[in-house]
């Protein structure tokens, strides 16, 4: 795992757990120590993967308290939640949803991945459309995209995005075929203040990887995607068109 601080209040926890398996990814986890409470985007795959970061939040934020933040519900994403289950945890509902009707098949399929002992605890409290926690400087959003609950958060003050997997490079991985939700979602996110861009799996960016799956997305839906078929983009791309049912 690597810890990076994002500017003067948040710190990223990077893990590399997924990266020499088949998903070959590292994936994050992203807290903003705010002005009363530390808020946690995404948990990962479990308790032992979340006990680092408990522990980071313990030893320097004066035992403020936690609320969760679940991006979606895959399960990469989500595991982690039993580890802060005396806590608040959110998502959009749709998110919590799914989380509450495909976790636990999701947990029996992917049960080599588990980092400690996993218990699915599904978001405590829900929003429709967003979210702010005005005197924290922190709001959560509806995001459509990479799922039809995603949902994404900014740090207002340090003027930071986290998109969970709506973003990702080269080129985002889909799993709704309304890929017209997708383009919007990608719009509004040009259309925010921001500096800072974090995908759930990943390096950090800018506003540059928002321009970058977004012109994907707009191929994708103009049917001019024959660039997209160079090995850089190829295995994600294809799975798309099947997903879309362009193959």
């Amino acid at each position: 795992m690597e810890i990076t601080r994002i500017g003067r209040r948040g710190v990223l926890f990077t893990f590399f757990y997924l990266q020499d398996t088949g998903f070959g990814v590292t994936t994050n986890v992203y807290v903003i120590n705010a002005k009363n409470y530390v808020f946690v985007c995404d948990t990962f795959l479990g308790p032992e993967s979340m006990k680092e970061v408990k522990r980071y939040i313990e030893m320097n934020f004066r035992n403020k308290p936690i609320i969760v933040f679940n991006s979606h519900y895959d399960w990469d994403h989500i595991w982690g939640n039993c580890t802060f289950d005396t806590n608040l945890i959110l998502s959009h509902e749709l998110c919590r949803n799914n989380i509450i009707d495909k976790a636990k098949q999701e947990l029996e399929v992917y049960s080599e991945y588990r980092m400690g002992e996993v218990n699915i605890i599904p978001p405590t409290n829900t929003f429709s459309d967003e979210l702010t926690f005005y005197e924290e400087g922190v709001k959560f959003f509806y995001s459509p995209g990479h799922t039809k609950g995603s949902a994404s958060c900014v740090d207002l003050i340090e003027g930071v995005l986290f998109a969970g997997d709506n973003l990702e490079a080269p080129i985002p991985y889909l799993q709704d075929k309304d890929i017209k939700s997708y383009q919007k979602t990608l719009e509004k996110y040009q259309k925010l203040e921001v500096i800072t861009v974090i995908p759930g799996h990943g390096e950090i960016s800018d506003k540059s990887l928002i321009e970058d799956n977004l012109e994907y997305i707009i191929s994708l839906i103009n049917n001019e995607t024959e660039g997209y078929l160079d090995s850089k983009y190829k295995k994600i791309h294809l799975e798309n068109l099947r997903l879309l049912g362009k193959l």
